[in-house]
């Protein structure tokens, strides 16, 4: 019994062993099968054009108009992927990120200068120029109050309508903690001699009152830019100041001590970005950026229907970008032309 239940034993081992080889390579070859699926939806996934979507309307607007575009009449797989301005950058670079969709100059130079015209690993097409920027308030209180031009605000009489924290002093809204046109502003306040403080909250706590002032015909100055949705809701006046002087035009970031400003901003040119490395990974998709622009009349119209203003409740961009491209098929077939 002893000598039969070695052998036994013997017999059972080397079955165990048998099956476990058997195992074993079935596992391994499930392993490998599931390896090369992976690596085959990685490769699947590294061909997607990868739009970033910045936070602000008019890149939303932007970037859901080119992924429909690229897919519904290109049939070229792209995707939104959250970004902020310094990943996107970086992310261009490396050819992980493939489109800046709303880049604005000069506010983004620093990083044009390093990834267009040093490193050469960004490529640029114009989709509007002549975007207005600067101080604005109500075409009303502008009437009512007299005040068009730098000198009015110099006033403190006239300042202090625009008062928004209740202490008597006029302010004005540039931007939220950290935005460079808070500490741009700054500086312009110090340097025009303004008797007005800047009034720094988050852009859609500033939107909120904006809403509510002009539903109460309540004055306020703020800094803006185009497009943006308020340009097409409400009849805003643009601030005479002295006109943009690169001479006048002193900022060097986070030295206000060192920068001096004292002319208005320069108008902005909003273009797309877009890796150089996407000529390779999608010929269509590259070219489709070589011929994009984008009317700044028609952005406005998008951004307004992305946001919850008066007359206008909030729609989905996907919709609101669907019925654009719709609604504009010369624009879209100029975007288009020619790419097989």
């Amino acid at each position: 019994m002893l000598l039969k239940s070695r052998q036994d034993g013997k017999t059972g081992s080397k079955i165990s062993t048998a099956v476990g080889k058997r195992l074993g390579t079935g596992l391994l070859a499930a392993v490998f099968l599931l390896g090369l699926l992976f690596n085959c939806n990685t490769v699947l996934a590294a061909q997607k054009v990868v739009i970033a979507e910045m936070n602000w309307s008019g890149a939303i607007a932007v970037s859901h108009v080119m992924k429909q575009v690229l897919e519904d009449k290109l049939g070229v797989s792209a995707q939104l992927q959250q970004l902020n301005p310094a990943l996107t950058w970086a992310g261009m670079e490396k050819g992980s990120v493939d489109v800046f969709p709303d880049l604005w100059w000069p506010n983004q130079n620093a990083g044009i200068e390093k990834y267009v015209e040093k490193k050469k690993a960004v490529e640029l097409t114009l989709s509007f120029d002549n975007a207005a920027q600067g101080w604005f308030i109500p075409t009303w209180a502008a009437e009512k109050y007299g005040i068009h031009t730098l000198a009015d605000l110099k006033d403190p009489e006239k300042a202090k309508i625009f008062d928004m924290t209740g202490n008597g002093i006029g302010d004005i809204w540039a931007g939220g903690f950290g935005w460079m046109s808070t500490e741009i502003t700054k500086v312009q306040l110090r340097d025009f001699g303004l008797p007005l403080e800047n009034y720094v909250v988050d852009q859609w706590v500033f939107l909120t009152s904006l809403k509510e002032a002009m539903r109460q015909k309540k004055p306020m100055l703020f800094y803006y830019w185009s497009p943006e949705w308020p340009f097409a809701v409400y009849d805003l006046t643009k601030l005479e100041l002295p006109a943009y002087d690169p001479e006048k035009w002193v900022y060097v970031d986070k030295k206000p001590e060192e920068s001096k400003i004292t002319c208005d901003w320069q108008p902005a040119k909003v273009y797309v970005g877009y890796s150089a490395k996407l000529k390779k990974k999608s010929p269509k998709a590259f070219q489709f950026f070589k011929q994009w622009n984008m009317p700044i009349e028609e952005v406005n119209a998008m951004i307004s229907s992305l946001e919850e203003v008066p007359g206008n409740p909030k729609q989905d961009p996907e919709k609101v970008a669907g019925q654009w491209i719709a609604d504009h098929p010369q624009i879209v077939n100029q975007w288009i032309k020619g790419i097989k």
